[in-house]
């Protein structure tokens, strides 16, 4: 009698770590509900288990690795949303939305060269994507801002220090170096007007630009644009 109830012991114990055993569906659809609580984390934690369950069957689930990315940006795990999303790209799953995910990748981690290569791609396919436009008028923006500020750094320093009474030449000078950095930085905010017109930040960058450079016409022009919004 007493063996018979160890046997039936045993035989529960292990039928209620069946039970307990979960799968690769179970971890999915647990991640889904975690999504539609907005708990990202540990969505990312079921979906990441779901997927190395998949894998030890040989199976690749396209939806289950978008979203693994989705919830990995979200929790600002930024290497591992690349790994996921660039993924998604390869599979071709999204559309668009994978590469706008991954330039935002990018621009949080300030890789403006990778945003910008990204969106290229991303732009081959989508043309007329807005979110990808949008992005690719913010990454020259935010490339050009570089040389702009820098260029307003050595105007600001060359107004304060008194050279313009002191030393005109010396004044002239530090103002030609400024607009060279306003030179440099034109062509970039160009491209950022070119794929996002109605960037506020942009216009008034180009307009500011364009009239330190004494180049009346664009800056009206550029004026007009900006007024208008």
């Amino acid at each position: 009698m007493k063996q018979f109830i160890l046997v039936l012991l045993i035989g529960l114990t292990f039928s209620v770590f069946a039970q307990e055993e979960k799968t690769a569906v179970d971890y999915n659809n647990e991640g889904n509900e975690f999504v539609r609580n907005k708990d990202f984390k540990s969505a990312y934690e079921s979906y990441t288990k779901a997927i190395e369950l998949y894998e030890a069957e040989g199976k690749v689930d396209t939806n289950l690795i978008y979203n693994t990315g989705y919830c990995a940006y979200k929790t600002k795990k930024y290497d591992e949303a690349l790994s996921y999303l660039e993924k998604s790209i390869e599979f071709e799953y999204k559309k668009a939305k994978p590469y706008i995910y991954v330039a935002q990748v990018k621009n949080k981690k300030k890789d403006y060269a990778g945003m910008e290569a990204i969106l290229t791609s991303g732009l081959e396919k989508y043309a007329t994507d807005k979110n990808l436009l949008k992005l690719m008028g913010s990454c020259y923006l935010k490339q050009g801002l570089v040389f702009y500020n820098e260029g307003n750094k050595i105007k600001k320093a060359a107004n304060d220090s008194g050279l313009n009474v002191s030393d005109p030449d010396s004044f002239k000078a530090e103002y030609a170096k400024a607009n060279s950095k306003f030179q440099e930085a034109l062509p970039l905010f160009e491209k950022s007007y070119k794929y996002s017109p109605k960037n506020k930040s942009t216009l008034k960058a180009l307009n500011n630009i364009y009239t330190t450079l004494e180049m009346a016409d664009k800056a009206d022009q550029i004026k007009t644009e900006l007024d208008a919004l």
